[in-house]
């Protein structure tokens, strides 16, 4: 299943091969349908909600070959669609998430990722102490299907935080109220990436 999470030292990186596509807001119940007739049943969709917090390195490398290495990370608050401020229910991740391949010939996008997770009451001031600060935030609310027990499709609208870090703020950023839609698979290592690409 797409997006395994690790905790400890030992934290493999894998690839990530995914589509994206955009669907207007009036077309979303039948794309709803038609997934639910493809996963399973009407209850086969999880609903989820992410508060995403980016953060850069606090000290900037100088121009130059070298700022290649300054990489962002992205804080993932994995909340309760159902109660969104208790905090006790929250689950923290960092995302590393790399840069897609060049190459065109795939096909879907593939990039390296890398996800931990956070055993902390205060994940902000972890990322402080590994030296990054906050850049921005979003949140993304939607929900996902389980397509044959290895793609996993990701129905979400993203929403720009009026009062910083607030939740309950959240304006959705189409005034359109477009869906996002992700559709995303592991590779394990860099030799399963052909065998993952090839079922899309």
């Amino acid at each position: 299943m797409a997006g395994k999470k690790h905790t400890g030292a030992n934290i493999p990186t894998h690839y990530e091969c995914s589509l994206h596509g955009l669907v207007a807001q009036t077309h979303e119940p039948q794309l709803r349908t038609r997934l639910e007739a493809l996963c399973g049943d009407t209850q086969a969709a999880h609903r989820e909600l992410h508060h995403e917090i980016m953060c850069v390195p606090s000290v900037t490398t100088p121009i130059g070959p070298s700022r290649r290495e300054d990489h962002a990370l992205r804080l993932r608050i994995e909340l309760d669609p159902l109660d969104p401020t208790n905090t006790s229910k929250a689950s923290h991740t960092i995302c590393f998430l790399g840069h897609p391949e060049p190459r065109s010939d795939r096909g879907a996008s593939v990039r390296p990722v890398t996800y931990a997770n956070v055993i902390s009451d205060n994940a902000p001031q972890f990322l402080s102490l590994l030296g990054y600060k906050f850049n921005s935030e979003f949140v993304r609310k939607g929900y996902w299907f389980l397509y044959k027990h290895a793609f996993k499709v990701v129905v979400s609208q993203v929403y720009r935080l009026a009062e910083p870090g607030n939740v309950l703020s959240a304006q959705c950023v189409d005034p359109r109220g477009s869906w996002l839609v992700h559709i995303v698979a592991d590779a394990m290592s860099q030799e399963q990436v052909p065998r993952v690409c090839e079922h899309w």
